[in-house]
């Protein structure tokens, strides 16, 4: 059985209470000026971004990226089993999951932990209104002081997080500070590079990424090299028996194996959407390029993306650690 709920803006009020892991909205007025506020979306070349916080995150959270973040939630389950952590929780009672987007993985979590009350956070309120009952959803931003009380969490779970983090160091530290004694981090981030089994990957697709990572410099989220060391920097936060698992991602149903052409095919589908998704916020804002260039670009990008015979891949990284006891 469902319910209905309201979005919950942190930032009302940060006092957290007794029994909740976060602050409750105690002044109606300043919650309703508030949520009119987070609800009035930006627009800019034909999509639609998220108003709190304005800027902080370049990617869209309109329909079409809604799909495309759902689509990679399908990867996930694909590649996982249908499993939605791998950390080895037993009867948890608290998982946040930031960045939630669409909340497609906190609804998961809660109908596969029901001992668990599973809190989702994110910049934009695009989650749906009626979710499981011990699921919610909250509106902030991660980069900030954290409110929840802390030594709370079974599980902080994050993805696809990488150009959302100006700074991953302080953001492990606080997962460590609301991570209870024996409770995980869970991390699962995918590389901004290309490869090919071919003596090397499509020219126009290199040059883009080459860009956003450019871009992604400018604005003070990094998107090159950051990946790679995630396991350092959570390690460096105070977790211990740190596993990273790296996969190799099919772009597009050439795989001979029939599992591995699934996975490709419905990577494809998002790589085609993720194209403008990633880039025209960040060619026209930081690079300055106009949408007519940007968009000659995207067409040659999608054009390989298409060709299965490039027989591209991707990397995704897997982090799990434990907080001691």
């Amino acid at each position: 059985m469902a319910e209905y709920h309201q979005f919950q803006l942190i930032e009302v009020d940060d006092t957290p209470d007794d029994d909740s892991a976060f602050g409750s909205a105690s002044d109606s007025d300043a919650y309703t000026l508030s949520s009119a506020r987070i609800l009035k979306y930006e627009y800019e070349n034909g999509r639609r971004y998220h108003s709190f916080r304005q800027g902080s995150y370049v990617l869209p959270n309109d329909d079409i990226e809604q799909e495309r973040m759902d689509l990679w939630h399908h990867v996930e389950n694909l590649v996982l089993g249908g499993e939605p952590t791998k950390a080895p929780l037993n009867n948890p009672r608290a998982i946040l999951d930031v960045g939630t987007g669409t909340g497609i993985w906190a609804i998961d979590a809660a109908d596969r932990y029901p001992t668990a009350i599973v809190y989702g956070i994110d910049l934009s309120p695009i989650q749906p209104s009626w979710s499981p009952p011990n699921c919610r959803f909250d509106i902030d931003d991660i980069e900030s002081d954290w409110v929840y009380q802390k030594d709370t969490f079974d599980l902080v779970h994050g993805r696809h997080m990488l150009g959302s983090i100006r700074d991953w160091d302080r953001y492990f530290s606080q997962a460590f500070e609301h991570v209870k004694p024996g409770g995980y981090i869970e991390s699962k981030e995918g590389v901004l590079e290309i490869f090919s089994q071919k003596p090397s990957p499509p020219e126009h697709m290199v040059k883009y990424l080459g860009l956003v990572r450019e871009a992604g410099a400018k604005s003070g989220r990094p998107m090159t090299g950051v990946v790679e060391g995630l396991s350092e920097k959570v390690e460096a936060a105070g977790f211990v028996d740190v596993q990273v698992k790296i996969d190799q991602i099919p772009v597009g149903p050439w795989p001979r194996d029939k599992r591995l052409a699934e996975i490709g095919t419905y990577t494809q589908h998002a790589h085609l959407e993720g194209v403008e998704s990633y880039g025209r916020a960040l060619f026209t804002r930081v690079l300055g390029w106009t949408p007519a260039e940007a968009t000659k670009l995207f067409n040659l990008v999608l054009t390989e993306i298409k060709d299965t015979r490039n027989l591209m891949y991707t990397l995704r990284y897997h982090i799990i650690g434990r907080k001691p006891l």
